[in-house]
Parts: C-alpha cells; structure tokens; sequence
C-alpha cells in the first residue's frame, strides 16, 4: 500500500489544529502518486485488454457482448475496456508520448486525447504543445482543428428531477422497462424518457408554453492562446512509484495466453486499480470537503481533478461517495478495497446499504449477477417506507411489485419521492414539455407526468401480442444470466428437440441469437433444467475442465460465486 495507514485516517476537515496548507501538500503528493500507480496499471491492462479483444475473448467466455462480460467479471464498462486497448496499442506506435505518460509529464485525460491525432512524425511537437496547456485548452484546440462537426454524443447534457409520489416510482419503472422492450435494447433512462416523449407528442400537440430553455452559453475565449493558467509552477516532474508487485508480471508472454487466463490477469490488475481508488477515496474525502484545491490555485474541484490527477470528477465524487457512505456502513470500504465487491457492485447497492442492511447487501452483491443485483436494489428503492432502510429480498424471489401499489390516491398525496435522470439537453426539454402538455390546467408537474406515463403504457400494451407467450414470460430479453440483449431473440429448447425435447413451455427458453447459434450450439454455453426459474447455466465451457461460470438462474452456485480467489484461478 503506497498511503501510510496513519494517514489513510485522515484528520477531521473542521476539527482544531487542522492545518490546510501542510494538509493540501501532504495529500496532493500522495494523490499524484497514486494517480501514477494507477496510470501504469491501466497500461498494463490496456495490453491484455487489447490480447483479449483480438480473440474475441468474451464469445469464448460465454459471453454474447462485451459490456456484458465487462460488467459481470470486471465491473466496467465496455466503453473503458476498449479504450484502455486503444491507447495502449497507439502509445506502443508513440514512444516519446509513452515515456512522458509513464514519467508522470502527461496525466492519462492528456494522453487519451494525444494518441488520437499524434504520429511518430509530429508526436514530439505534440508533446511540447501539450505540456504547457490544460486538459481543458487541449480538448478545445483539438477539437476546433478537426474537419468533421461535432457528434451528437457530444451534445451537452442536462439533469430532469421532479419530485413526485413514490408510487409513480412504480409507473416510471414499468414504462421504461416497456419502452426497452418496445426498442429490443437495454435503453438509459435517459434514452427511454426520449422514446416515451416521442410517443406521447405523436399522439397530442405540443402545448403553447413550455419550461423555459436557458440560453446558450457565452463563448468560450480562444483557447490557443498561450497564457500563464496557474500563477504557481506545478510539479509535474516523474514520479517514479512502482506498480503493485502482483501486477508488473502480467504483462509478459500475453500473446501466448487464452482467454480464460487473460481475463484472470485482468482481474489481478483491476484488484490493484480498486486498492488504489480506495485510497484516493479516502484522501480526496477531505481535499474536497475542504476545498484544499483552492490552495492549489484550482477554481473548482473538477479542475483539479482533470489537470492535477487526470481522472475523471463523476469517478472522484463516485470514489467521494464510496467513502462516505462507510461511516454507516463500516463493511463496503473493506469490501471493495478487499475485491469483494467490483466497481459495478459497489456502486449499485449504495443506495440502499447502512449499517443495519449493509452486511446483508454485500453478501448478496458476491452472490448473484449484476443485472439481478439491479433489479433487487430497484425493487428496494420502491417497496421501502419513506428512509427506513430494507433488506434484500429472499433469493429467487419475484419482484414483482403488488398492484395495490398502483392504485389511485388523494390528490394532496405527499411528494416523497423523485424520478431524477441525466440526457442530452434536447432530450431533457422534449421530455418536460411532453409533462406540460399531459398536465391539467388544475394539475401538478407529477401529476402531468402520471398522466403521460398512462398513456404512453395503454399504447404500448394495446398493440397486438405475440403469438408465442414464452417471450413475455421471459420478459422480451435473452435468459442467459448477465446478457442484456433484448433484440434478435431466438426460442430456445432446453432438450433439444433431436433428444427427445418436447414443446411444452417449461423446456423452452427465450436466448438471443449469439447465445442460441453460437453460444448454446457452438458449445461455449450449457443449459439444463425446467424453465422459467429452474434452469441451470454453465457459461466458458470447455473440453476437459470446469466451466468458468456456473448458475442457477441469476445465482451463482457455491463452487462459482465471485471472490477475492477467482482473481489468481
């Protein structure tokens, strides 16, 4: 561990004696540092991430997609994967930039914007160029030289919050996942909020007024311009901290591995990035709540953040909020630091873990996959009364919420809930002025709201049904455990009907068609059992040794749960 554990118990931000100068330089080394450690980490698991994704690893692991696999066994996202592979394979073909990277003269949010326009003709002007500019400038330059226009991912993003009953939470829940089903894919909020707009003003007119859109931002000054940003000189020189000792030899003889040891690489690698991001946890805890970045000239966190570490603020105020949930619930730092719990679990079960429940939820976090675990914390956020904290449901249990829980109310009913998601600023207004034109001249906001949600879900559920009810018993989407598709759906007889399988509905199962033509047949994939519930699943099979997964439903079994000792199997 890089951090001293006397000062991994940092001080209390407003106690006496508290000196935010020497706390700010004592902190800001440490950070530095470990942002370094975590820099090399990432290269090296960029180098088995780029092995692994030239084999197409994840189908040979049982997996149909590679957000699924990255989620399940690595609790990161797709995006972050194939990145990570992206930037390494380019900084091989850059050395300089690697170098300057590795010797901490470059943060990762500078070289990820380098590797993409530099070349080993130009990547020393680059560098130079870079050095002498911030994360921020860099992005502007970067993006005003570029020919092609802007794309619509890079739209600016905006935040839609109203505060409603809680039993609309149940009704906003089911539209959305009717909306998923309607799209065949696993939509954001966000994304679904866009279709339940569309649907709902295809049907009635937009009203006269709508909520105000604020005006578009002045523009920014050119960011060329070569001015002095920060009135001190930082340190950016190398720091030369070693990577984990459990770390550094992973890199060697990659291109002689398979799949099934590659992946057991990452996870090593991805046990060390959680052991440090549970310390920077801890450190930026109090740089934060004391604004110790102001000392360092920074105007706001966020910049800090990007010029001085090179992370991200939605994973810092993410690593912030890991930590502060512990002091209620002692256990999740451990847990996470320990490997117990991925990034994906540790962050899904937040909202729902304290002291009392917390132990309950962690135990359930290893057991289950996380498209299961979601679920089960959707459900408790609902099914709870007012903050009273809830324990997980039994295991297996349906989640179907009671329809009692959907019926009509008084109209002075109390707002003791939210609906809070995040789209692009487009979708935002469309999405409030579908509310508006829904709500009664006499009607609330939620009220506007309930009413389209209504009537967004009588149309959907009013088109014709398909023929065949396996499909909706499954719930429109594939059935193997931690597959998101929703699209290209195949129904699957668990007996093959060449063996002697019948039709009957208990030995038919909704797959999609990766894990039905090359998953299940291709003999990566294994299915026995009765359906819907008593399926038992073996994901990463292989001729001659155990399966790398084994299920029972969402559930793995004993010999298959997730802990610390499947990182080294």
């Amino acid at each position: 561990m890089l951090v001293p554990a006397e000062t991994l118990e940092p001080p209390v931000a407003y106690g006496r004696g508290f000196d935010p100068h020497e706390t700010a330089l004592l902190l800001d080394g440490y950070l530095r540092r470990l942002a370094s450690q975590e820099n090399r980490c990432r290269l090296i698991l960029g180098a088995l991430a780029a092995a692994f994704l030239r084999q197409s690893g994840h189908h040979l692991l049982g997996f149909a997609r590679l957000g699924d696999w990255a989620r399940e066994r690595l609790g990161r996202s797709s995006r972050d994967v194939q990145s990570l592979a992206s930037v390494h394979a380019r900084l091989e073909a850059l050395p300089r930039l690697r170098a300057a990277f590795l010797a901490g003269r470059l943060s990762w949010a500078q070289t990820r914007l380098l590797v993409g326009v530099a070349t080993e003709d130009d990547e020393e002007r680059w560098l130079a160029f870079a050095e002498h500019r911030t994360v921020r400038a860099l992005e502007a330059v970067l993006r005003a030289s570029r020919a092609a226009p802007v794309a619509d991912d890079d739209e600016p993003r905006a935040e839609f919050r109203l505060h409603c009953p809680r039993r609309l939470l149940v009704l906003w829940r089911d539209t959305v996942e009717l909306a998923r089903r309607m799209a065949g894919a696993q939509l954001t909020q966000g994304d679904a909020a866009e279709a339940i707009a569309a649907e709902a003003l295809s049907a009635r007119p937009p009203a006269d007024e709508a909520w105000p859109v604020k005006p578009p931002p002045a523009p920014l000054a050119d960011p060329s311009e070569t001015r002095d940003v920060f009135p001190i000189e930082l340190d950016w020189s190398a720091v030369d901290e070693a990577v984990p000792d459990d770390v550094e030899p992973l890199a060697r003889d990659i291109d002689a591995c398979d799949p099934f040891v590659l992946e057991a690489r990452m996870r090593v690698v991805v046990r060390a990035l959680q052991r440090i991001d549970w310390q920077m946890g801890r450190l930026l805890r109090v740089f934060v709540d004391r604004r110790l970045y102001w000392l360092m000239q920074f105007p706001s966190a966020a910049r800090y953040l990007r010029e001085r570490l090179g992370i991200s603020p939605r994973k810092a105020r993410a690593l912030v909020a890991l930590e502060r949930k512990t002091w209620t619930t002692p256990g999740l730092g451990e847990a996470y630091r320990d490997s117990e719990l991925s990034w994906a679990r540790a962050l899904t079960i937040l909202p729902v873990v304290n002291e009392e429940t917390g132990p309950a939820w962690i135990a359930r976090a290893g057991e289950v996959t996380v498209r299961r675990l979601t679920a089960e914390v959707e459900w408790a956020l609902v099914v709870r009364d007012g903050i009273t904290p809830i324990a997980p449901p039994p295991p297996g249990a349906d989640l179907v919420l009671d329809e009692r829980q959907m019926c009509a109310r008084r109209d002075w009913e109390y707002p003791d809930a939210e609906i809070v998601f995040r789209a692009a600023v487009s979708v935002v207004s469309l999405f409030r002025t579908a509310v508006l034109t829904f709500a009664g001249p006499s009607e609330g906001l939620w009220q506007g709201l309930e009413n389209l949600l209504r009537h967004v879900k009588a149309e959907w559920e009013g088109q014709p049904p398909h023929r065949d009810l396996v499909f909706a018993r499954d719930g429109w989407r594939c059935a193997v455990p931690a597959c998101s598709s929703r699209r290209n759906l195949h129904d699957h007889h668990i007996l093959f009907r060449s063996r002697g399988g019948d039709n009957a509905r208990d030995n038919r199962v909704t797959v999609c068609a990766w894990h039905h033509l090359r998953g299940i047949h291709g003999g990566h994939v294994r299915a026995w059992g009765e359906a819907p519930d008593g399926i038992t699943w073996e994901l990463g099979v292989r001729a001659g040794r155990r399966p790398l997964l084994r299920l029972e439903g969402d559930r793995y079994t004993p010999t298959s749960t997730p802990s610390p000792s499947t990182f080294t199997s």
